[in-house]
Parts: C-alpha cells; structure tokens; sequence
C-alpha cells in the first residue's frame, strides 16, 4: 500500500510539472495585459514560436545583440539561436529591393512556421529591430517602435502564455 501511495504521489507530482504553460509558471488571468499583447500582435490568441530553439540565420551579420536582447526579455521557453543554416526557421539577408524591408510569413494553426526577412544594404540599426521583433512575433507597426518599455512587457507576456491561448 505505501509502495503505491508512492507511486502515486510521484505520479501527481510529474502531471503538476508538466501541466504548466511554456515557463512552467500559470500566470493568473488578473495579470496578463490583454489588451496590450492584442494591439501589439494584432490577434485575439497568442500567436507566438513553439517552445524550444527556434533557429535564425543571418546573412548580414548584424543582428545577434537585437536576438540576444529578445532572448533576455522573454527568458525562454524559446530561445532565437543564431546558425549557418539557411533552412533556419528564421532568414535575414540582404535583397535587392525598392522598399527599407521586406517580410513575410505563413502561420497555420497559431504558430509560426516560416518567416523569411530581407533588408535593403545599408538600413539603418532601427530596421534591423524591427525586423526581429517581426520575427519574434510582433506586428510591423509597433515593432518600429524599437525596443519600447511596451515592446518588451509584450515580448515578455506573449512567450509565458502557451501558442493559441485566448487573449479576450
């Protein structure tokens, strides 16, 4: 009997664990500012990277502080992670086009699949931030902003709640 009471209790312990939302803490509803991640996203669920590495490749090669700020606002559980790989989740390069950048992106089921971004040679650092914040998963016009005390709170909220949860 004890031998299963044991059993039992670890049992509960690991569905606890494992039963939380992407940091493993369930943030109380009373706390998460909904209506700031909507105007910031533009969605009524969160629409955010799955947990785990989400890989980024950057041909212009400067980029690596922004995602390396993003990773230090949102503290997991997605880290961007810089590669040589061009089939990264995530693409920067530099394209031959009209307009200061280019983006865009296809999202099934509420989360992020593809992402490709270009920038025209030369953009000044602003793009580069915007750009990434794009990637991270917020909408073009707040992400000119740069990183706004409201960008980051949104950075942050948008990765403790899970992919798909209702921000109504």
């Amino acid at each position: 009997m004890k031998k299963l009471l044991s059993i039992l209790g670890v049992l509960v312990l690991l569905v606890g664990l494992v039963g939380c939302s992407g940091n493993g803490v369930v943030p109380p509803p009373e706390e998460i500012p909904f209506e700031l991640i909507r105007e910031y996203t533009g969605r009524d669920q969160v629409v955010r990277w799955p947990d785990g590495e989400v890989s980024v490749v950057d041909f212009t090669g400067k980029t690596e502080t922004i995602w390396n700020k993003i990773n230090k606002i949102i503290e997991g559980p997605v880290v961007f992670q810089l590669t040589s790989n061009p089939e990264a989740a995530i693409g920067i390069e530099y394209l031959p086009i009209d307009y200061p950048f280019f983006c865009g992106a296809g999202i099934e089921n509420f989360v992020f699949l593809w992402f490709g971004l270009g920038i025209r040679p030369g953009a000044e650092e602003d793009i580069y931030i915007q750009v990434c914040l794009i990637g991270a998963g917020i909408k073009e016009e707040k992400a000119a902003e740069g990183f706004s005390e409201e960008i980051e709170e949104v950075l942050y909220w948008l990765y403790r709640l899970e992919p798909g949860y209702p921000l109504l």
